[in-house]
């Protein structure tokens, strides 16, 4: 029985690869940009798409968190699975976003700060609330 579910676990690696170089290059990241996100060296990543190596689990885990995937999909493939998508439920945001994938990566990076911090400052409202 154990011989059959390492069996399968090999099998379902065989193509962890391809698997995650599609899901990365659809999330438009580099590779560098995923090992910077993983805290790993960015040859790590080359190895692990071309088959050279495989990441320990709880790289695993971090993948699919990070791409926004089951763990399932990741390893076994696309078949049958949509990526799953976040859906932006404003409208005049979802605009907004569109527009802002447009800009070159420096003020992209500037309206990232300017969000995380009117998130941030929401978090400390919600926190003094709580403590009233």
């Amino acid at each position: 029985m154990l011989s059959k579910q390492l069996t399968w676990l090999c099998l379902s690696m065989t193509d962890f690869g391809k698997n995650l170089s599609t899901i990365r290059k659809s999330r438009q990241l580099t590779q560098l940009e995923l090992a910077d996100l993983l805290d790993v060296q960015p040859r790590m990543i080359g190895r692990w798409e071309q088959g050279q190596a495989k990441p320990q689990f709880d790289y695993i885990i971090k993948l699919a968190q990070i791409l926004e995937v089951t763990i399932d999909h990741l390893l076994l493939g696309g078949e049958g699975l949509s990526i799953p998508v976040f859906d932006i439920k404003n409208k005049r945001l979802k605009e907004l976003c569109k527009q802002v994938d447009t800009l070159k990566p420096e003020d992209q990076e500037v309206i990232c700060h300017f969000l995380d911090m009117a998130i941030t400052q929401d978090k400390i409202k919600q926190v003094i609330r709580l403590t009233k």
